[in-house]
């Protein structure tokens, strides 16, 4: 294998997964980063296995969640650091006819590895407030983002070189795939919702969906399991919980509202009559696309710039495989996944 020397743009979930898959290669890596991270940073890191507005598995949940603890799991070694953390989610069920739904996918073979059976436990937990029961997902995690990011980033810094920029395009020849006047050999772009000023992915369907999300402290509220109805509510340190997300879409707001905090303290309401107090409200920022699929893959007219984008809320738990599947794409010259690629929008 001949040792390529890749530059990465954007310091975010996808350019550290890109980043830690190159230099598991053997290339070198330079990765640049303007430090104003408004997605990978502050989400919470979910990795569930199922869609529940349709009571679907996740697309190819069976490939993605193996990877993603293994790649967790190794990055945690190396690093010294802890940010996996599987964890139950409980659905709390909503109606007779969600109930159905599950009872429908816990005896179909496909969901055996992510619904747990049925039992007292489920029907018995706060009746008053939940009577239709709950059900519980298997194989769920979250990463605590910040010490993931922190971790890596001190990673990649050993390992190659991390640059604290604002990348120049006016410096950047694509042809020559050169900045600064430095050659790579291939570039790959990971800036989330800042695409939309790429002149050369800007025509690309990325789209800046506002997330916000709390923390508050609560004395009631399970610390081994994270509740899910209309929002979830994820343990994340003893009597801590963040609560998330609100979806707002085609803005790029970082402003907390008030609107924001009410919907969450009213949908936490259907999880808890506890009254919670408020410690932090924070605004990301998601990458998503039209189709929900992230998009990866060279640009049409210059084959050594790349893109990896549009990760959206279940980035955590893709991230890792696709940036792999993505590696071996520009080096070995492999198929990308046609769900991915981005010449579905050319």
């Amino acid at each position: 294998m001949i040792k390529q020397h890749i530059l990465i743009i954007g310091g975010g979930l996808a350019g550290i997964c890109v980043a830690m898959k190159c230099i598991d290669a053997g290339h070198k890596v330079t990765l640049i980063d303007k430090g104003e991270n408004r997605s990978s940073a502050v989400a919470a890191g979910m990795i569930n296995p199922l869609v529940f507005r349709r009571m679907t598995k996740s697309w190819r949940v069976d490939e993605f969640i193996p990877y993603a603890e293994h790649f967790y799991r190794t990055l945690e070694q190396r690093t010294g650091e802890r940010f996996f953390h599987p964890i139950t989610i409980r659905r709390c069920i909503a109606s007779d006819q969600e109930a159905g739904y599950w009872k429908d996918r816990a005896q179909n073979a496909m969901f055996r590895d992510y619904i747990h059976p049925f039992d007292e436990e489920d029907a018995q937990i706060r009746p008053e407030q939940r009577p239709f029961g709950s059900a519980r997902v298997n194989h769920s995690a979250y990463v605590s983002a910040e010490n993931f990011m922190a971790a890596s980033k001190a990673y990649i810094e050993k390992n190659g070189t991390y640059v604290a920029a604002t990348f120049d395009f006016q410096q950047f020849d694509p042809t020559e795939c050169s900045y600064l006047s430095q050659p790579y050999d291939h570039a790959v772009f990971c800036e989330g919702s800042a695409s939309v000023k790429n002149p050369y992915f800007e025509k690309l369907p990325v789209e800046a969906t506002k997330g916000e999300i709390l923390t508050v402290t609560a004395h009631t509220l399970p610390q081994h399991e994270s509740l899910n109805r209309k929002c979830f509510c994820l343990p994340i340190a003893p009597n801590t919980f963040r609560i998330g997300a609100t979806y707002v879409w085609h803005t790029d707001n970082v402003i907390p509202t008030a609107e924001g905090k009410e919907l969450l303290l009213e949908n936490l309401r259907l999880l808890t009559d506890e009254s919670v107090e408020v410690i932090e409200h924070r605004v990301g920022i998601r990458p998503t696309t039209p189709d929900r699929r992230p998009i990866m893959g060279a640009h049409p007219t210059y084959p050594k710039v790349h893109i990896f984008n549009g990760l959206g809320a279940k980035g955590y738990m893709m991230a890792p495989l696709l940036a792999e599947e993505l590696l071996a794409h520009i080096i070995d010259g492999k198929p990308l996944d046609r769900e991915v690629g981005l010449g579905r929008f050319f």
